[in-house]
């Protein structure tokens, strides 16, 4: 069986001259789709695809949700089909709740509003196996007008 790197790659353990952790494919897959996830198109320089939609929209007024779902949605999976080339026949699911977080950050108090529930399913091609990664945000303030 064919092992992978960990996510982060821990750069103290390389200067040193030790061995990283290793994990197995569905582990890096799963790691290498979070870190599409959340990270912003162009911001990493050597491919501009790399990355998901959902950023340029935080903090924005939505009009319609299905049609915000129906575009999210599709940047993901052409994120991920795009970029993680290990697995085939994603599908992408989503979902969207009221979520009642309250925190404390520096004696004031954090209130989430909305929780995003993102279902990603396919095929991991070498194993023919399926796959499935769940994946929540939480976004306030997301405005639906």
């Amino acid at each position: 069986m064919k092992y992978y790197y960990n996510i982060p790659f821990d750069t103290k353990v390389l200067i040193e001259k030790q061995k990283h952790s290793l994990c197995e494919i569905k582990e890096s897959v799963q790691m290498h789709i979070n870190l599409i996830i959340k990270t912003h198109f162009k911001e990493y320089r050597y491919n501009n695809t790399f990355g998901c939609f959902i950023w340029n929209q935080d903090y924005s007024t939505v009009t319609s949700i299905s049609k915000w779902f129906d575009e999210l949605a599709s940047s993901i999976q052409c994120s991920i089909e795009n970029n993680e080339t290990r697995i085939n026949k994603v599908e992408v699911k989503l979902g969207l709740e009221e979520a009642e977080v309250f925190a404390r950050f520096k004696d004031q108090p954090l209130r989430l509003k909305h929780k995003l529930t993102i279902e990603i399913r396919g095929i991991i091609k070498h194993l023919n196996e399926p796959f499935e990664h769940f994946e929540y945000l939480f976004f306030s303030p997301l405005s639906i007008a």
